[in-house]
């Protein structure tokens, strides 16, 4: 049984947990690479792509987000729900639901998609940050400006259960 104040913590840390992920997807958006480097551990994990992009430290997660996160490329992250779960008072799991759109102005196309972020959180200093973070696809789809039109199910947990549900 947890006192009033261990409540209470817990449920600070919940809450700063969550103004900490949503700081990390504005920042995202706005390209505001100083914020975003705020919210990693120095040796942070990250597994974008379902996991076909893996980085350690924060400097080469930094620089990977710099190159593929350009300004000639909107985007919207928008997460929902957040599973918080309080493992021990320095270390805490999440899930959250995230709901993404690109505009990939180069390539004249626009991609909407659906994931699922895991996000592991260190606490130093009273300073919660993000220890590792990565996402497995729902579904993705890319829309081509003109003739083309594709619905990607590749790399998705989606498809790796439809596929096993044909098996059996």
């Amino acid at each position: 049984m947890m006192t009033l104040e261990e409540r209470i913590t817990r449920l600070e840390d919940i809450e700063a947990i969550r103004y900490l992920q949503s700081k990390y997807q504005r920042c995202l958006d706005t390209r505001d690479f100083d914020g975003l480097a705020e919210c990693f551990h120095e040796d942070v994990e990250s597994s974008y792509g379902n996991g076909s992009m893996t980085y350690h430290g924060k400097t080469a997660v930094l620089a990977f987000l710099k190159r593929v996160m350009t300004l000639d490329m909107p985007s919207t992250h928008l997460i929902h729900g957040g599973e918080i779960d309080i493992i021990a008072p320095q270390h805490a799991t999440a899930k959250w639901y995230l709901e993404d759109y690109l505009i990939h102005r180069r390539f004249q196309a626009k991609l909407h998609g659906a994931a699922i972020y895991s996000v592991q959180y260190q606490k130093d200093n009273e300073k919660w940050t993000i220890r590792s973070i990565g996402y497995e696809r729902c579904y993705e789809y890319m829309e081509f400006r003109g003739l083309l039109n594709i619905f990607t199910l590749k790399k998705t947990t989606f498809l790796d259960k439809l596929k096993a549900a044909r098996k059996k």
